[in-house]
């Protein structure tokens, strides 16, 4: 009668054991297998470029090794610190938190009004004209230059996708905007800034 005991209860242990190991293996099985959303490279993206819904796209990828990938939400808006390819994934280590001007280009902040800001924010593109207030001329400096910044009076940044404080768009007035702009046309941008000559069109 023991003997059959003993051979019940190591059945039951020794199913009990293969349970175990079962559900051990199924667990790491499903932890190797699962998938989480990270952003991936739509097109060609060069250093200082913005990532958004042009460039990049949300797709699967497993846990296991995405570590150290970004998701579609924490690429966005960012810019590329490196030169990414089509098809391969953006790196949480390659991004740059706001807006920064590409190589050979320099950032140039200018005081506007509702009117003269354009209303522009982070990521958008504007011609820059000054204007002579003698003669209420203007004459284009500057095509496509890009957004960069948008603040507030109290320096509180509008749209701005990164880093800070964020004020929003439809309840703040932008006092000055950062335009990436080339090195060549800097200084009569800043001298017209200077004077509060500088006007902002949005290009479309």
């Amino acid at each position: 009668m023991s003997r059959k005991i003993s051979v019940v209860v190591s059945f039951v242990l020794a199913l009990i054991f293969t349970l175990l190991i079962v559900v051990s293996a199924n667990k790491k099985y499903n932890e190797a297998v699962k998938t989480v959303e990270v952003a991936q490279v739509t097109k060609y993206i060069s250093v200082g470029d913005e990532l958004g819904r042009s460039n990049i796209k949300s797709v699967k990828a497993q846990k296991s090794a995405a570590k150290n990938l970004a998701s579609y939400e924490e690429a966005v808006g960012k810019t590329a610190k490196v030169s990414m390819i089509k098809g391969q994934y953006v790196y949480k280590n390659a991004l740059a938190s706001g807006k920064e001007a590409r190589k050979g280009f320099v950032e140039v902040f200018v005081p506007v009004d509702l009117s003269s800001s354009a209303y522009a924010f982070p990521g958008q593109k504007v011609s820059v004209y000054i204007i002579n207030k003698d003669t209420g001329e203007s004459s284009l400096v500057l095509k496509g230059a890009r957004v960069l910044h948008a603040l507030t009076s109290q320096g509180d940044s509008i749209g701005d996708t990164g880093g800070g404080k964020m004020a929003e768009m439809k309840s703040s007035q932008p006092a000055s905007i950062g335009l990436e702009v080339p090195p060549e046309h800097a200084g009569k941008i800043v001298k017209a800034a200077a004077e509060k000559k500088v006007y902002l069109v949005r290009e479309t």
